[in-house]
């Protein structure tokens, strides 16, 4: 494989990212595959251009033009779960994969304008002619303060006795594993160093609500506090031995080992010879 073919082949993959945007992310590969020969086209019409003009940066922009365009048609026929962000046809009203029900409006309709009509690249947040915030856009971040909202609900009703988490990144799920045993998992999306700092608040806010070290062994990753007699828990100390930018954070009743109140004892005094005849 020569240096253009390369070059074009960089660009394809460019383009498609380009043209798709992060909006629609699980549907890259379907509609990469589904636009096989558009691409191809595309691809070897860059390639002819570059043969003739030397211009790779202005072949380049028409190839992703090209790619923008079918991604745009094939779009319009298109939504997009906002539970679980499985692609389906726009015939559909509730997603085939998880039951939720989908929005009105295609992908396409989506990064259209309400201001002023502009047709945007799918994908796009903010109208590329008037700066109007998209339809889509303001549907994600609607989905997401639904979801936020059903998992307060949660929160009340599983876990009252604990401070609730707002300490960034999305919340994904409090599951129940046993009984009085939970956990929450909290995504921050290719950022670990900001789930860091967030499990780190969250300690904080914990000291600040009585949460504290106890047991023969006290660990700031393992915080209790006693509530009528009854000890709660929050473990900390194994949140990332998943994902890095995934906190998994633990909730249960129990005793820390030696009990909540341990005490270390006092050391034995030493004795001499001399102090039998005191």
């Amino acid at each position: 494989m020569g240096f253009l073919e390369r070059a074009i082949r960089r660009g394809v993959s460019d383009a498609v990212g380009k043209a798709i945007g992060k909006a629609i992310e699980p549907t890259v590969t379907d509609l990469t595959n589904k636009a096989a020969n558009a691409i191809d086209q595309a691809a070897q019409n860059t390639e002819q251009q570059v043969a003739r003009s030397s211009g790779l940066e202005g072949a380049m922009a028409n190839l992703e033009r090209s790619v923008q365009g079918y991604a745009t048609e094939a779009a319009k026929n298109m939504k997009v779960c906002p539970n679980c962000n499985k692609p389906t046809t726009a015939d559909k009203k509730f997603c085939p994969e998880c039951g939720t029900k989908l929005p009105e409006q295609t992908v396409a309709q989506g990064a259209v304008c309400l201001n002023c009509g502009k047709q945007n690249a799918i994908g796009t947040k903010f109208c590329q002619d008037c700066g109007t915030k998209l339809p889509a856009a303001i549907a994600e971040e609607q989905a997401q303060a639904d979801r936020n909202a059903a998992v307060m609900a949660e929160w009340d009703e599983k876990l009252p006795q604990y401070p609730k988490w707002n300490c960034g990144g999305q919340l994904r799920y409090i599951e129940c594993y046993e009984e009085n045993t939970y956990s929450i998992g909290v995504e921050f999306k290719n950022n670990p160093q900001a789930a860091q700092r967030a499990v780190e608040q969250y300690r904080q806010i914990l000291l600040q609500n009585g949460f504290r070290q106890a047991g023969q062994y006290p660990i700031i990753e393992q915080l209790f506090k006693r509530i009528d007699g009854v000890v709660y828990n929050v473990d900390t100390e194994h949140c990332f031995e998943g994902d890095p930018d995934f906190a998994t954070i633990g909730f249960c009743i129990r005793e820390p080992y030696g009990g909540f109140d341990y005490v270390k004892p006092e050391p034995k005094k030493k004795t001499s010879f001399m102090d039998l005849f005191k």
